[in-house]
């Protein structure tokens, strides 16, 4: 929960074909998904220090970004922003990056955490993993410094939003425009 304690558990699925990642525990009087953000308690005070604060998908993700010293980070747990998780996120940090996975489900839930956080007045920075990664897999393949780039250089939401229109558009062909 947002003190540390135990209220559920997450296991990653490895080596299937099986589309769910994921298997999490039910949802509970003490374990709603919606009211809480992995690594929270963990994550405020380097939040605080960094004025920023990144969000990921899963729990793995922010191991991996622990693992290199990246500690100002959370877990939206694989599931979409909720307006409570939005306002507690905006008790961190008014600087949000959003880093989810680089593949089309990662592009919906950048959209729509970033609808959410726009309805309480934060307008996030974003940053978009190439080749469909994620971050856990992007700092494996390409390293720390790599990453420490996008984070040092997020887009804007809005530049973010015009490019994934770019790719949508064909620009020669004018009733496309």
């Amino acid at each position: 929960d947002l003190e540390g304690r135990v209220v559920g558990f997450s296991g990653r699925i490895y080596n299937t074909k099986d589309s769910s990642k994921y298997v999490n525990s039910k949802e509970s009087d003490v374990f709603k998904k919606g009211l809480l953000l992995y690594n929270y308690h963990r994550a405020k005070e380097e939040c605080r220090k960094k004025k920023s604060v990144i969000i990921v998908e899963g729990f793995m993700d922010v191991i991996a970004l622990y693992m290199v010293g990246i500690y100002n980070v959370v877990a939206s747990m694989g599931t979409a922003i909720t307006k409570e998780q939005a306002k507690l996120l905006k008790k961190l940090s008014t600087n949000i990056i959003l880093c989810f996975d680089g593949d089309s489900a990662g592009n919906k839930a950048t959209l729509a955490c970033s609808k959410e956080l726009n309805e309480i007045g934060i307008y996030p920075n974003v940053i978009r993993l190439p080749e469909n990664l994620d971050p856990d897999e992007f700092i494996k393949k390409y390293g720390v410094d790599n990453f420490n780039n996008y984070i040092e250089n997020p887009k804007s939401l809005l530049d973010y939003k015009i490019d994934e229109y770019k790719k949508e558009t064909n620009f020669s062909d004018s009733e496309d425009v």
